[in-house]
């Protein structure tokens, strides 16, 4: 009885104030902009905003940003605009509330009507919070502006049978001071901001999971590991945490906040994902690309959280390829196109290829999973051996497992299996398998990857380099002689491969995922004394994949990182890095540190942690988060190729 009374009493609320905050400018401006009806809620009664400022301003107003874009600023009365789906569209009863950035100073709108148009293709409520700023100077911690979100939440459960929404599927998302609001609210959803008003106050303020775009002020200094101490980042569990998923650019100084917000959200074992894309700088949503792109693994995410359905992660989807079709078509990216004399027939062959006579069991055995068997080609000159390399194995030895995979170790005639791919155009990628430098996962991290890039276009060379660790030398010594030596045979024979000599790629999992790297970083020292003109070719990559990659890390370093990882001198040495790996990976933390150095050198770098998907299974895992990495990653790889890895465009709004 009380219940239906006070879902009553809250209904009549929603239509009075629908009416008395008709003429509030930012109201109106938000629902001009996106030309919806919308369901206006004040957070708090009349003469009761909680906490009491100690600073009033007068009402709210809305004008232009630093950037140009409307913002409503002198927020005093917050509320919340909600949206429901437009006409055609089926309510799914998920609601995103979000929290506009601004700096605590004003209300960003754009963002806000990005979300809001993709909430009701989805068939989701959107609900704009329009909460208090400008930041008063005795609110360090911000909990004026958290008082609103908790209040927010709040009365969107209360009313959630009167409003047609679902009260355990309220998604927060925030971008910039929005995201650290957001994350303000997911980490201190039941520390008491203000005394109770109402029923309303009874129920839980946690948001069921949230987004955070561009998060600001995670840490403190902006560039430091140190986190904001309002955060209470020592309370995150994944009992009270709701789940968490960040985007952010790499070119953004609040990538710091980000990856160090990741690393204890993952050490606290909440589910949680970060995509760091390469280059957009600050701000933005639907503007930039491929920075839209976090609304796909979003979908893909909030799904896995029971938040979205199947459907509407599928509208999701064609939402965004909708708009990247139209988006794509008016950017100016040039597409990058290979020599024609270059990329000749896919049937040619290496004059240097060996006879199957002179093959090893490992090369058999790989050579059996194409048909025709490719090319196979000896990495050094002679009997195929290194006269300086320590090991006596007489043969390879293929170390039998359950799941019938092909791997080989005791290496000490290293070769490049040759994947050509039916319609070449002109890229090239040398695979390294990984193993723990002892052995070589050489079918689900090499052949099978091989026939994914062949695909795509791209010429794969599988690389069967030297394992294990040999006695007395650094694991990596004799793999990376190998894998210089690969990179090099394959550019100076560029014409017979069919391929471009300046698009020349490494791909390597865990311990080949750490060798790609070293290509990169070593790409200025000699591993080896020259034996021919091949060594007289440049040996960097043109572009680097790392998956799950290991040994990035070290203790007791000034960066964390391994002293192998030496930074090049400029920036334009590097080559563009992809990077991926998965949250329950415990080499997580290499990619996160990793990337902190890229970001300091400015480097191309683009990184995804996925939720789950656990170490070393390449493309083996078809359903969960970690499987979408091959769709991203084949999405970077043709931005490369396209000039699309940094797309703004003005006026798209």
């Amino acid at each position: 009885m009380l219940r239906i009374l006070f879902r009553s009493l809250l209904l009549t609320t929603l239509i009075v104030c629908q009416r008395s905050h008709a003429d509030s400018p930012g109201e109106q401006a938000m629902q001009q902009l996106l030309d919806r009806d919308a369901v206006v809620i004040p957070l708090w009664p009349d003469d009761g905003v909680q906490p009491n400022q100690t600073q009033q301003v007068a009402a709210d107003t809305v004008g232009d940003s630093k950037s140009g874009k409307p913002a409503i600023g002198n927020v005093t009365k917050p509320s919340m605009i909600l949206f429901a789906p437009p006409a055609g569209v089926e309510a799914t009863g998920t609601t995103i509330l979000f929290a506009p950035g601004g700096g605590y100073g004003r209300l960003s709108l754009p963002n806000a009507v990005d979300v809001c148009h993709w909430a009701g293709a989805i068939g989701a409520h959107c609900a704009v919070l329009k909460y208090r700023v400008p930041r008063a100077a005795d609110d360090p911690g911000h909990r004026v502006p958290l008082s609103d979100a908790q209040r927010a939440v709040r009365l969107l459960r209360t009313g959630a049978a009167d409003l047609g929404i679902d009260a355990k599927k309220i998604i927060m998302i925030g971008s910039s001071a929005g995201g650290h609001l957001a994350f303000n609210l997911a980490n201190n959803h039941d520390e008491s901001t203000y005394p109770a008003q109402d029923a309303a106050d009874k129920l839980s303020a946690r948001p069921d999971a949230v987004v955070l775009m561009y998060p600001a002020y995670l840490t403190q200094p902006t560039e430091s590991s140190t986190a904001d101490p309002h955060l209470h980042l020592d309370r995150l569990s994944p009992e009270r945490t709701p789940p968490t998923l960040m985007t952010v650019t790499r070119s953004d100084k609040f990538t710091w906040g980000a990856v160090n917000t990741m690393l204890q959200l993952r050490q606290a074992k909440v589910p949680s994902e970060l995509h760091v894309y390469s280059e957009g700088g600050h701000g933005g949503c639907f503007d930039k690309y491929p920075l839209m792109e976090f609304v796909r693994p979003a979908a893909r995410f909030l799904k896995d959280q029971g938040l979205f359905t199947e459907a509407m992660q599928n509208e999701s989807n064609a939402f965004l390829d909708r708009l990247e079709a139209t988006f794509l078509k008016r950017s100016d990216g040039q597409q990058k196109v290979s020599n024609a004399e270059t990329v000749k027939s896919a049937a040619m062959k290496s004059d240097t290829a060996l006879p199957p006579s002179d093959w090893t069991e490992g090369d058999r055995q790989l050579a059996a999973l194409r048909k025709p068997a490719p090319e196979i080609i000896s990495i050094w000159p002679g009997d195929g051996k290194r006269d300086d390399d320590p090991s006596a194995a007489p043969r390879e030895n293929l170390p039998q497992r359950p799941d019938g995979l092909v791997r080989i170790t005791d290496v000490s005639r290293p070769t490049l299996h040759v994947w050509r791919p039916e319609h070449p155009d002109g890229r090239a990628v040398v695979i390294f398998p990984g193993g723990a430098y002892n052995a070589l996962a050489a079918e689900h991290e090499g052949t099978q990857i091989a026939q994914w890039l062949c695909d795509q276009g791209i010429t794969a060379f599988v690389t069967k380099y030297r394992v294990p660790r040999r006695e007395g030398m650094d694991k990596h010594v004799v793999a990376l002689q190998d894998a210089q030596r690969a990179i090099r045979l394959v550019r100076s024979c560029a014409d017979s491969f069919n391929v471009d000599p300046q698009q020349i790629g490494v791909l390597g999992f865990s311990a080949g995922g750490n060798l790609a790297a070293l290509t990169v970083h070593h790409s200025d020292r000699q591993s080896y004394p020259a034996l021919d003109s091949i060594d007289a070719v440049r040996a960097d990559p043109d572009f680097a994949i790392l998956i799950y990659p290991a040994y990035l890390t070290a203790e007791d370093t000034a960066d964390g990182l391994d002293p192998l990882i030496q930074p090049l001198k400029s920036s334009n040495d590097y080559p563009p890095i992809y990077l991926a790996v998965a949250a329950d990976d415990r080499f997580a933390p290499d990619s996160l540190h990793y990337l902190l150095h890229l970001q300091r050198a400015k480097v191309p770098t683009e990184l995804h942690v996925y939720a789950s998907g656990g170490h070393g299974k390449g493309l083996r895992e078809s359903g969960g988060p970690f499987a979408q990495w091959t769709r991203s990653c084949a999405r970077w790889l043709a931005d490369l190729q396209n000039g699309t890895t940094n797309v703004i465009v003005e006026g798209s709004r």
